[in-house]
């Protein structure tokens, strides 16, 4: 068998296993290196000094607190609390992306409570201290996030709701804005998304340039076998990890930002998103940007846009 290769996200490995083992092994060999939660290493570099410090700032807790939820399938989610000032009502739900906890999305929920909103820290499914066993690609987490923001409402009836997502976060907060959500939600922030997960794996896998020997089946071949595989051991299907077509179906007014110089995913994916979209829209352009770092590559830049869309969509937000 050949030895181990490592790609990116995907960590795809032992491609040989789908040569010897049949479309069963090679399906499964997919599903345990694309669908299985990972876990970060705690040494692993943030993108720059602006997310470290937001990671480290998530990290100390202080005057955090602990909450959970049950999803629709009886999982239990887990998320922290950040109390705003004395009788805010407008909400930040920050949600992270793959491979990562809550953590990672400390820069931009603490620059919302530093204007004094209230910020709810989950963990997605599968990563940190959330239940899980596979990763749904936002198809899942787009309920999660539905329960979340039904949490806030059921205890602030009066409360504004922004969902601010990052990569698969942001395919998470998408694909909830295009279901059914509660009337508090009013705008959501969407910071790298891909258009579908599997035009997603397509991508990577298209790219996958030292692919063994033993695994010479076309990309399509690949994507059709985890797609079979996911049916069998999630109960969905990849195809309907598609944010795209969830935009199409949200009214909730959206900030799409995208880095310039991210090819993990491609900025194009942005310009496809934003030309889908039916709802009030705005976009934002990073230059400099790669994937998941636009809020420390220019934080000028991303919170003047952020700001401004807030002003035009939340009237009364805050300035920055």
């Amino acid at each position: 068998m050949k030895k181990k290769t490592t790609y990116g996200l995907l960590g795809l490995a032992a491609g040989a296993a789908g040569a010897a083992g049949g479309w069963t092994a090679l399906g499964n060999h997919l599903y345990e290196r694309c669908m299985i939660p990972l876990t970060r290493e705690p040494d692993e570099p943030d993108p720059n000094q602006i997310q470290a410090q937001g990671r480290a700032w998530a990290r100390r807790r202080v005057g955090f607190r602990e909450v959970t939820i049950q999803s629709a399938d009886a999982l239990i989610l887990w998320g922290l609390l950040v109390p705003g000032a004395e009788g805010c009502r407008r909400w930040a739900i920050c949600v992270h992306g793959y491979h990562d906890t809550y953590e990672s999305m400390g820069a931009v929920a603490r620059w919302y409570n530093d204007r004094g909103w209230n910020v709810l820290l989950p963990d997605q499914r599968g990563h940190g201290n959330s239940e899980g066993a596979y990763v749904g690609w936002g198809y899942d987490e787009r309920l999660d996030v539905v329960g979340w923001a039904n949490y806030i409402a059921r205890r602030d009836p009066g409360a504004e709701i922004l969902l601010h997502g990052v990569s698969m976060g942001a395919a998470s907060v998408l694909m909830a804005a295009g279901g059914p959500m509660p009337r508090q939600v009013r705008a959501v922030v969407s910071d790298c998304s891909y258009t579908s997960i599997e035009a997603e794996l397509r991508h990577l896998l298209s790219r996958w340039e030292d692919r063994p020997a033993g695994l010479p089946m076309p990309v399509g071949l690949m994507l059709s076998a985890l797609r079979k595989t996911t049916l069998r051991r999630a109960g969905y299907d990849l195809r309907d990890a598609a944010p795209i077509q969830a935009v199409v179906r949200s009214r909730t007014p959206t900030l799409f930002i995208h880095g310039v110089e991210d090819d993990f995913v491609p900025a194009s994916m942005m310009g496809k998103l934003y030309q889908a979209a039916r709802c009030p829209k705005r976009f934002l352009w990073m230059p400099g940007a790669g994937h998941a770092a636009c809020v420390g590559a220019d934080p000028e830049m991303y919170w003047s846009a952020v700001s401004s869309f807030l002003q035009s969509f939340l009237p009364e937000a805050p300035s920055p």
